[in-house]
């Protein structure tokens, strides 16, 4: 070891590190190595890595002591460019909570991406399973520049299994309290941007490669195979297949018909109806049906109440036929005593 003044130089090398107060040729090791140096808001490298002349890393503090509850000084992890000019500092450590800023300096949460416009945010896969078949991404799912649509992607890998992911909300097995009925073991909640109720967006969207499936809209209204749900809370494009359908609505149930006061329409006035408009009275005509569709419940309610009127016309017609046989039978009894 040599010392120049208040240079030092171990191994009697040539200098690595100009400008250096002493410089070590070989591995060194040392219970304890401290660095000091003031803080600046740009930062401050302590331990800094070169190759071929240049500056590549530095470990050290970011930002300035504030004075106030100790903040900055926030551990830092610096680059620099292939010209040993600085590049930025990608990993940051906060010193008065833990949280890792990566790609920033101003972590907002315990774990702060800031990823490049173009760069998938985060992914994470298997050492066993190949990236093409198992992992899941979280990215940009827009390249329109200034854009972001958060784009979550699970690509697994299970032969014989078609799964891709699984979404699980454990909870507590208890009734929803009567200040949380909406509570759920898995909750999906649309809202806009200003902390507020949709309106006029979809809230949620079902899809295959792009295809709607089904569409849940901010009005409630749902649709299966169809994106226009117009006045209906549920409108599907294909069938339904249910065991039972009930249907409940405000239309008067028409047992009205058998009150005394119900003006029966005649069958006169029933047949004039259909010479003129080829359908019974009340009941939709084929184009209305064709425009408008069919409300089953009004429909059956409609049905019910031609029923009923054809029961009392067949009741009437029952009394008019049993007044014409007890007529015929006097009639009978009279043709018999004028034949005698």
């Amino acid at each position: 070891m040599s010392a120049i003044g208040s240079y030092a130089q171990i191994q009697n090398s040539t200098a690595l590190q100009t400008n250096a107060n002493f410089n070590i040729d070989g591995t060194g090791s040392a219970r304890a190595f401290y660095t000091s140096d003031s803080t600046i808001s740009s930062g401050r490298g302590h331990y800094i890595i070169r190759q071929k002349g240049s500056f590549r890393w530095a470990i050290g503090t970011f930002t300035a002591e504030n004075g106030t509850e100790g903040q900055g000084s926030d551990f830092s992890l610096f680059s620099y460019n292939n010209g040993g000019s600085y590049r930025g500092n990608y990993l940051t450590i906060l010193r008065t909570n833990g949280a890792v800023g990566i790609n920033t300096s101003a972590a907002t949460a315990q774990l702060h991406v800031n990823a490049l416009p173009t760069a998938t945010v985060a992914k994470f896969t298997l050492s066993n399973i190949a990236e093409t078949n198992a992992a899941l991404t979280i990215a940009n799912g827009t390249s329109s520049p200034g854009s972001f649509i958060t784009s979550i992607t699970g690509r697994s890998y299970s032969p014989g299994r078609p799964f891709g992911v699984i979404l699980t909300g454990e909870s507590e097995d208890i009734a929803p309290p009567t200040n949380e009925l909406n509570a759920a073991a898995v909750v999906i909640d649309g809202r806009s941007k200003n902390a507020s109720r949709l309106n006029t967006a979809n809230v949620l969207t079902i899809s295959s490669y792009t295809i709607p499936l089904v569409v849940v809209k901010a009005d409630g209204s749902m649709g299966i195979g169809t994106l226009t749900t117009g006045t209906n809370k549920l409108a599907v494009e294909g069938t339904i297949a249910a065991r039972r359908l009930k249907v409940t609505q405000t239309t008067p149930w028409p047992d009205y018909v058998f009150e005394a006061t119900y003006s029966l329409p005649s069958l006169q006035a029933v047949e004039d109806f259909i010479n003129k408009n080829k359908h019974l009275p009340e009941v939709p005509s084929a184009n209305e049906i064709a425009e408008h569709g069919q409300d089953v419940g009004e429909m059956n309610t409609i049905l019910l109440k031609k029923v009923e009127e054809l029961t009392l016309h067949l009741i009437s017609m029952q009394k008019e036929i049993a007044a014409l046989k007890d007529s015929n039978k006097v009639l009978e009894e009279k043709v018999k005593k004028i034949q005698r």
